[in-house]
């Protein structure tokens, strides 16, 4: 897979919605570029006028840490000159960072604007927005199984509970507390040479096993997944060791393999696939190994009621910010938060998509 290069503010304003997961709307995008190629894509709200300092001061630690020589800044707004607040400070801001400016575009509804061009080749009534299909790069997006949603609120909306599902989960995870409770608990205590949890976990690795299996043509998961099994996935989370060596599996760079407990870390090896989506650089066949690895925790995601969704949900922000999906990334993160405030792992990791900071895969 090549590095995203686009041709012109055409390409730029048709691929943006596929770089982010969703069509922006009332923001403000920053595409970093290194030799022309495209890097971070920042995006947020656009601010009041007297929060605008604040709105640029946010972006800016992350714009710092990229290996890059120049922005592209986009306006998305439904008045006319509702952005250039931000996009004027945001120029200035990135000026004194040594970044050139190569650009500042401004779209409103199917129409684009340069507010910079003074060379009179941009209608001042603006440029109608190129047809997705028109554009060369957007059929790679496409063919990566990649496509944008309507706004950022139906990225979010596509982490709503399954209500009928949770609530079978939900049962499924009373009995199995409740069993844990009870006289096979009393037993396995006695157990103190660990056999009891080495059992338990590869039990629970089976279960991953069966999720990460993304090599078929099926990228979501059956049906006839049951509740019990989704409530073992859920609270196989629950153990640290477990939750931590997971994220080090399935997302390599996030922790070290070595770093692991050598028993849970042979545990892994022995029964999990070989996380596909890691090819260092990426391929398309990885690339799609990891949208349907991605679209696999969503949906389990969907299927745990809140008081148990925080781990899962944490998982799922780890894949999708190692993936570069930071907007599915901070949604997660966002409802973990609810679901559990303060829960450790979800709030490093906000801390680390605040800072761009993204863990980089060994070849």
């Amino acid at each position: 897979m090549n590095p995203i290069r686009l041709r012109g503010p055409a390409d730029i304003l048709a691929a943006l919605p596929y770089q982010l997961g969703y069509h922006p709307g009332d923001a403000v995008v920053v595409v970093t570029l290194s030799n022309r190629a495209v890097g971070l894509v920042q995006r947020l709200d656009l601010p009041p006028v007297d929060h605008v300092s604040e709105a640029v001061a946010a972006l800016l630690p992350a714009l710092t840490r990229q290996e890059a020589d120049a922005v592209l800044l986009v306006g998305y707004e439904s008045t006319a000159g509702e952005s250039l607040p931000v996009l004027d400070a945001l120029a200035e801001a990135c000026a004194g960072l040594g970044l050139e400016v190569v650009d500042r575009l401004v779209v409103r509804g199917q129409r684009w604007f340069a507010p910079d061009c003074d060379g009179g080749c941009c209608p001042a009534e603006g440029t109608p927005m190129t047809e997705p299909a028109d554009v060369p790069v957007v059929a790679e997006f496409v063919a990566l199984e990649m496509a944008p949603v309507a706004d950022r609120d139906a990225l979010t909306r596509q982490l709503h509970p399954d209500e009928g599902r949770c609530e079978e989960v939900d049962a499924a995870l009373t009995r199995a507390a409740a069993e844990r409770r009870g006289p096979q608990r009393a037993s396995a205590l006695t157990l103190v040479d660990g056999r009891a949890q080495a059992v338990r976990r590869l039990r629970w690795l089976a279960g991953w096993a069966s999720v990460c299996d993304v090599a078929s043509e099926l990228g979501e998961l059956g049906a006839d997944v049951g509740a019990d099994e989704v409530a073992a996935l859920a609270l196989s989370l629950r153990d640290i060791a477990l939750r931590d060596g997971l994220i080090a599996w399935l997302c390599p760079g996030t922790l070290p393999l070595d770093s692991l407990d050598p028993d849970l870390l042979d545990q892994l090896r022995t029964s999990l696939p070989h996380p596909s989506w890691a090819s260092s650089p990426p391929t398309s066949t990885s690339v799609i190994a990891g949208r349907r690895m991605q679209a696999r925790l969503v949906q389990l995601c969907r299927l745990l009621p809140a008081r148990e969704a925080a781990p899962m949900l944490t998982v799922l922000a780890n894949f999708a910010w190692c993936l570069g999906d930071g907007a599915l990334a901070r949604a997660a993160l966002e409802r973990a938060l609810v679901a559990e405030p303060g829960y450790r792992l979800a709030c490093l990791l906000e801390r680390m998509v605040e800072l761009a900071i993204r863990p980089r895969a060994s070849a």
